[in-house]
């Protein structure tokens, strides 16, 4: 499907999954989306699964926008708790945005069902929202808490995921596996324009990885960028999978540059305990210290498309209209930039909540895998050897645009697997997503209605 078929369809009022693969244009859909239905009127809730990938479309988490924090259960407490402070937002939301769904467990998603049922007083899925979902089951699993939370003793808890496993469904397991999901009838729309790999062996090498029929030819593909080192002159991104790691290579990079420091602190506003949230969260540091040689990376995109989220550079000077001057980045494309503050702002609506101001940069020499969801990588040198979750590998594998721009330092056959439910549900999905093409064509947008016996 094509992004211009997805936002048609999502225009049309119906619920619906925006899936595909990394590259895709998932969140550009969403976006454009939102800024549509916010143009129209219409009062639109942006939330994600988790807080990071809420920084990358103004939203705020599910379980902030909900009210259900860390419970894993509706108690009746908790209901009250909700109902007193929370039922204004919910009831007065007309579509309820889900971004990086995939990381969203079956049980989580059902409760935040039941409890919009509720609120709203109204026994449809989600109380009569539009529940637009956005990601990709192939990417980070979802996130399970251990113990299941402060709840793990209640039995109700554990009576609830029996419910589950009595009919065979996994409470931890992917939003399809909920109780939820065929009765909402989302129409799925799984985009297949790439936008990041433009053809060529990586991208063959991520096809094969994605339909869990990885040859030796990719294998070999992949050998033949170990030991490849960057250039001396090219910014590489250093892929971890832990925030330790990530964290000292960008420490011991830094001071060996013998330059002076430039320190540029974020400016907040908003209450103390949403502002702490939100720096939790935001990849831009809140003190960020940044010396003349610096490898750096883009945090936003430029509305003049100097560069955009992921984008590489390294600073060669600081601008002189500033005590202590605005970075100066050059980045690889050519474009060379006074950096100036942006905002991220954590928003309930269109009502801000919190917001934090900070030069939209960080040292580029190190990152985690979870944190580079959603980045584009011009290079990135990483050891697959270190990966320890299903489709940790992908992820990695798929920040980068082309073959050339990749360097590894090791690989193992783990790196490559991926999800067995994600490959289970992905024929399904396509299927789905081409009959919805179908209909769309053949019904137009001002009268879809998806086939909810599709999936």
């Amino acid at each position: 499907m094509k992004q211009q078929q997805a936002l048609e369809i999502l225009e049309s009022g119906v619920s619906a999954f925006i899936t595909g693969a990394p590259g895709a244009g998932k969140t550009y859909v969403l976006n454009r989306f939102v800024e549509r239905a916010r143009r129209r009127g219409a009062s639109v809730a942006v939330t994600a699964s988790t807080g990071i990938a809420a920084t990358h479309i103004n939203g705020q988490t599910l379980h902030s926008w909900s009210g259900v924090g860390v419970a894993t259960s509706l108690s009746d407490a908790l209901y009250k708790r909700i109902y007193a402070r929370r039922r204004k937002a919910v009831n007065g939301a007309e579509v309820l945005v889900i971004d990086e769904v995939s990381m969203l467990p079956a049980w989580l998603f059902d409760m935040i069902d039941q409890l919009c049922r509720r609120l709203r007083n109204n026994s449809t899925p989600f109380g009569g929202l539009q529940v637009v979902l956005s990601g990709d089951f192939y990417q980070l699993p979802p996130v399970v808490r251990c113990s299941h939370g402060t709840d793990v003793h209640d039995p109700k808890v554990e009576a609830n995921r029996e419910r589950y496993r009595s009919q065979g469904r996994d409470p931890d397991g992917f939003v399809t596996e909920s109780f939820v999901w065929r009765e909402m009838g989302a129409c799925v729309c799984y985009l297949t324009e790439q936008h990041r790999q433009n053809g060529g062996a990586l991208l063959r090498v991520l096809t094969d990885i994605r339909d869990a029929d990885v040859t030796d030819e990719d294998r070999l593909t992949l050998l033949s960028r170990c030991g490849e080192r960057p250039a001396d002159n090219e910014v590489a991104v250093h892929l971890f999978p832990t925030n330790r790691q990530a964290d000292l290579l960008n420490d011991v990079r830094l001071a060996k540059l013998d330059t002076e420091p430039h320190v540029f602190d974020a400016v907040s506003s908003g209450p103390a305990d949403l502002v702490a949230r939100l720096k939790r969260n935001v990849l831009a540091p809140e003190h960020l210290m940044l010396k003349e040689g610096a490898a750096v990376m883009a945090l936003r995109n430029d509305v003049e498309r100097q560069y955009v989220n992921g984008s590489l550079g390294t600073v060669v000077g600081f601008s002189l209209k500033r005590k202590g001057g605005w970075p100066i980045v050059r980045f690889e494309n050519g474009s060379v930039v006074v950096m100036r503050p942006a905002n991220w702002d954590m928003m309930d609506g269109e009502t801000v909540l919190a917001s934090v101001s900070q030069v939209p940069l960080r040292c580029a020499w190190a990152i985690t895998i979870h944190k580079s969801q959603g980045l584009t990588l011009d290079a990135a040198v990483m050891d697959l050897r270190r990966t320890f979750a299903s489709g940790m590998g992908y992820v990695a594998l798929s920040r980068v645009e082309k073959l050339e721009g990749l360097f590894l330092d090791g690989m193992r056959e783990r790196a490559l697997l991926v999800s067995p439910q994600a490959v289970a549900l992905d024929a399904n999905l396509r299927r789905a997503s081409i009959m919805a093409c179908a209909q769309l064509r053949k019904e137009g947008a001002s009268s879809f209605a998806p086939d909810v016996a599709l999936f």
